[in-house]
């Protein structure tokens, strides 16, 4: 029996699991749809990109994926690239492959979303078939499975990568602090590309403190559901402003080095690495 179980249907229809370990949800309970869409694929500006990229030629938008979880989150962004003549080249990180056996085998979806999410399942088992496989498959684009820890499969990817996107999305800095420490964000934020774009639903100081030491811009996510805003950060984009208090605090905390988290980062997210 698998350790993961469904734990139930989320406020929009669709559904998530909770993990056995520490019982957080991979998802909001307002809307694990909603909040895919809403908070990533909308939040990282992925159709807008799309758009830029295809009137620079260019027919791939690169995302990294920190936490690949149920897949939902890939859903949301082949959806938005729907109808730009850009097609998803995902590098999905993950750690937890029993998860993604059993995401991969049990479609649980609306009819709305069940369309995307099939796309993203295949790929995943394509790429559990072929755990060599560099990329394989995914609704025209492709897919890269990296199963370990992602300090150091992000590590190991070439040196010369960039990406368009970034989805941070590991559990709360309670449970994973070592995927918000100010190396690993800085390791992220290495590979982002000019005109890219991350998102986040940790609104945590430190968090975004972190990422303006490791030189990105930082700005307010929306809010979804009863969750407080999350986090945007870009190389070089101008994002909707932090209010003036919380911009003085991550200032001063970007600036004094090493910190501890705030309160509150106890939301769930797309996937344990």
């Amino acid at each position: 029996m698998s350790a993961h179980r469904i734990e139930q249907r989320t406020a929009d229809g669709s559904s998530t699991l909770s993990h056995p370990a520490h019982g957080q949800t991979y998802h909001s309970l307002d809307g694990a749809w909603t909040q895919a869409r809403e908070r990533y694929a909308r939040g990282a500006r992925l159709a807008e990109r799309a758009h830029e990229l295809a009137r620079l030629g260019r027919a791939r938008l690169r995302l990294l994926d920190v936490g690949t979880g149920l897949g939902l989150n890939l859903a949301a962004a082949l959806e938005a690239l729907e109808g730009t003549g850009v097609v998803l080249v995902a590098t999905s990180l993950e750690r937890d492959a029993a998860l993604l056996e059993q995401v991969a085998r049990e479609p649980r979806e609306p009819e709305s979303l069940e369309r995307r999410h099939a796309h993203v399942r295949a790929a995943i088992r394509a790429a559990l078939q072929a755990p060599g496989a560099v990329n394989v498959p995914l609704a025209g684009g492709t897919l890269a499975l990296r199963v370990g820890d992602a300090r150091e499969t992000l590590l190991a990817l070439p040196e010369y990568e960039r990406f368009d996107a970034v989805f941070l999305d590991p559990f709360s800095p309670r449970v994973e602090p070592e995927l918000w420490s100010r190396d690993f964000l800085a390791a992220v934020a290495g590979r982002m590309a000019p005109g890219s774009a991350l998102a986040t639903y940790s609104a945590a100081v430190e968090v975004r403190a972190a990422l303006a030491a490791a030189g990105l811009r930082v700005g307010l996510g929306a809010r979804v559901g009863r969750k407080r805003e999350g986090t945007l950060a870009s190389p070089d984009l101008d994002l909707p402003a932090l209010p003036p208090r919380s911009a003085r605090r991550v200032a001063r905390r970007a600036s004094a080095g090493t910190g501890g988290f705030a309160a509150g980062d106890a939301e769930g997210a797309a996937g344990i690495l």
